[in-house]
C-alpha cells in the first residue's frame, strides 16, 4: 500500500475512533431518548429522500448500541437504521443516520422487510405518533396540525393554515396566537373559503422583521376537546440570506438523482437542479414554492452564484479556537467550518480533511439504495376511500385510467393508501403507474360475468318453457327466476359442510 494509503487508512481509523469517544454518562442519556427498535421495517430511500429526508452518513459501526450513540452526536439525526445479522441480538452488519425531518414535518417512509431494525428519537417519534389518524369508536381529542416551518424575507407575507388538523366528529374552532416574537406583528383569520363553513382555519401574517415568530394553533372538536400545535416563521437576515438565496447550489457527493430548487439571484428567481442526497446547503428547497418564499423580494445585496458549487459564492474562514458548534465541522486539526461546506468539492479545512471522507457518504448511500425494496405502488390503483370518519380534508388520489392525481374529499380515518396531502406528492410516488393490466383484466372479467350470467339465464328461460310445454299446469311447480338463479350460485359457489 502507499504512504498515501497509509494516511487515509490511518485518517479513517482516526475519524471512527473520534465518534466512538463518548462519555458513559452522556451516552446514557442519549441511549433513553430513543425508541426501542421497529424490526422488519427499511427505509424507502428514493421517496424519503424526494420527500425531504437526508441521508447523512454510515459510519462503519457493528453493534445498534453504536450506531444510536452516532445517531446522537450527528446534527440532525433522528433515526439510526441498523441492518442486522444472525450473530446475537445487537450485532449489525450496516448502519445508516438519516434525518427523517423537513421544515419539522416527518417524511420517511418504511416498508416492511426482514432483517432491518430502526430507532427514532422519542421527540420525532412522539410528535409523529401524534400526527396519525386514529380509528376506532372511542372519541379522541382532536389532532392539530399547524403545517410546516416557515422561513421568508422581511416585511412579506405569510400565511399559516390548520386545514390538516383533524378530529373524527369536526372541529369547531381554530384559534391562533403568537408565542414567541416581535409583538408588532401583524396577524388576522382568513375568513372561510366555503361560504356554509363559519370556521376560519388560517391567518395572514404580516409586518414580519428579522427573527424568529413562533404561533401556536388551538383546535376545539364538538366535545370540547382540545390539543395545540406550533409553527415557526423565520425572518432571515442578510447574513442569513446570503447563505439560503445565494450560496451556489450543491449537487453533493452522492450519486441519486432528486429534482430540487435553488436561488439563482441573476435570474432573480428559483431554478432546478439535479441533488444527489447527501450533503446538502441551505441553498437546497423541495419545491419552488418554498424556494420563493424564502428568497423572492430579498433585500440583500446581490451576489453570483457561479456555475457550481465551490465556484464562487461567500466563504468564511476557519475558526480555529477548538470550540465547534453542532451546526460546524470540525477539521482534524481542530478548526471549525460551517457543515455544509464538507464535501463540496472546495478546500475549507486547513488540512483538506473537510473533503477527505466523500467518498464514504457515497459509498453507503449507495449501499441503502441497493436493498431490494418491495413494489408498494398497488395502493397508486386502490379507488379513492373516504374513510369512516365525518371530518372534511382536501386530499389526492391517483387514477391510473388517465395517470394524473385527481382531488378528493378524506374523512380523517381509515381510506386506504391512495391518499396523498399534496398532488406533488401522490405524482412523486405514483407516476408512471398505468395499471392498465390490472384494469383491462377487471373489464374482461367483468364481461365474462355478463356473458356467463346471460347464458345461464337463456339456458333456465328455455328449459322453463320447454318444461312448461311438457306439463299440465295443475303439476308445474316452478320456481321464480331469482330463485332459479340463486339456487345455481349456491351449487356452484358453496361446499356442504
Amino acid at each position: 500500500m502507499s504512504r498515501m494509503g497509509h494516511l487515509q487508512s490511518l485518517l479513517v481509523l482516526l475519524f471512527v475512533a473520534t465518534q466512538l469517544v463518548w462519555s458513559d454518562s452522556n451516552g446514557q442519556t442519549c441511549l433513553d431518548n430513543f425508541t426501542k427498535g421497529f424490526h422488519d421495517f427499511v427505509l424507502d430511500l428514493d421517496y424519503s429522500v424526494k420527500s425531504g429526508a437526508t441521508f447523512l452518513s454510515s459510519p462503519p459501526l457493528h453493534s445498534g448500541r453504536d450506531c444510536m450513540s452516532a445517531c446522537c452526536r450527528t446534527l440532525g439525526c433522528n433515526l439510526a437504521l441498523a441492518q442486522e445479522t444472525d450473530n446475537g441480538e445487537d450485532v449489525i452488519n450496516s448502519c445508516f443516520l438519516i434525518n427523517c425531518l423537513y421544515e419539522q414535518e416527518f417524511v420517511c417512509k418504511f416498508i416492511r422487510k426482514p432483517g432491518f431494525v430502526n430507532f427514532v428519537t422519542m421527540d420525532v417519534y412522539n410528535k409523529y405518533q401524534a400526527t396519525m389518524e386514529k380509528e376506532g369508536e372511542e372519541d379522541h381529542p382532536p389532532i392539530a396540525r399547524a403545517g410546516p416551518d416557515v422561513k421568508t424575507q422581511p416585511l412579506q407575507t405569510v400565511v399559516l393554515t390548520g386545514i390538516e388538523s383533524l378530529d373524527r366528529e369536526g372541529i369547531i374552532r381554530y384559534e391562533w396566537s403568537l408565542l414567541h416574537g416581535d409583538p408588532t406583528v401583524v396577524y388576522e383569520e382568513i375568513p372561510a373559503e366555503d361560504s356554509e363553513a363559519d370556521v376560519s382555519h388560517s391567518i395572514e401574517v404580516s409586518n414580519l422583521h428579522p427573527g424568529q415568530y413562533t404561533f401556536q394553533l388551538v383546535v376545539t372538536d364538538t366535545a370540547d376537546q382540545q390539543n395545540s400545535a406550533t409553527v415557526t416563521i423565520t425572518v432571515l437576515s442578510k447574513q442569513e440570506t446570503e447563505e439560503h438565496c445565494f450560496a451556489p447550489y450543491k449537487v453533493g457527493r452522492c450519486r441519486g438523482s432528486f429534482s430540487r430548487w435553488y436561488f439563482n439571484p441573476e435570474a432573480d428567481d428559483c431554478l432546478e437542479f439535479t441533488y444527489g442526497g447527501c450533503k446538502p446547503n441551505h441553498n437546497n428547497y423541495l419545491t419552488i414554492e418554498d424556494c420563493r418564499q424564502t428568497c423572492k423580494n430579498n433585500l440583500a445585496e446581490k451576489r453570483t452564484t457561479g456555475e457550481h458549487s465551490g465556484k464562487s459564492g461567500r466563504r468564511l474562514q476557519p475558526v480555529c479556537d477548538g470550540h465547534c458548534s453542532p451546526s460546524q465541522f470540525q477539521c482534524a486539526q481542530g478548526c471549525c467550518i460551517d457543515a455544509t461546506l464538507e464535501c463540496d468539492e472546495h478546500q475549507d479545512c486547513p488540512d483538506n480533511s473537510d473533503e477527505q471522507f466523500c467518498e464514504y457518504y457515497d459509498k453507503g448511500f449507495k449501499k441503502l439504495q441497493t436493498f431490494d425494496i418491495p413494489n408498494n405502488k398497488a395502493r397508486c390503483v386502490d379507488m379513492p376511500n373516504t374513510g369512516s370518519c365525518r371530518a372534511s380534508f382536501s386530499r389526492f388520489y391517483y387514477d391510473p385510467a388517465v395517470r394524473k392525481c385527481l382531488r378528493f374529499t378524506y374523512g380523517g380515518c381509515g381510506g386506504n393508501g391512495n391518499n396523498f396531502h399534496k398532488e406533488s406528492d401522490c405524482m412523486r410516488y405514483c407516476e408512471g403507474v398505468s395499471g392498465s393490466g390490472e384494469v383491462v383484466a377487471a373489464v374482461i372479467l367483468g364481461i365474462c360475468i355478463l356473458v356467463v350470467l346471460a347464458v345461464i339465464g337463456y339456458c333456465v328461460i328455455k328449459k322453463r318453457k320447454s318444461s312448461r310445454r311438457r306439463q299440465p299446469v295443475a303439476n308445474t311447480s316452478t320456481l321464480s327466476t331469482t330463485e332459479d338463479t340463486e339456487h345455481l350460485v349456491y351449487n356452484r359457489t358453496t361446499k356442504p359442510v
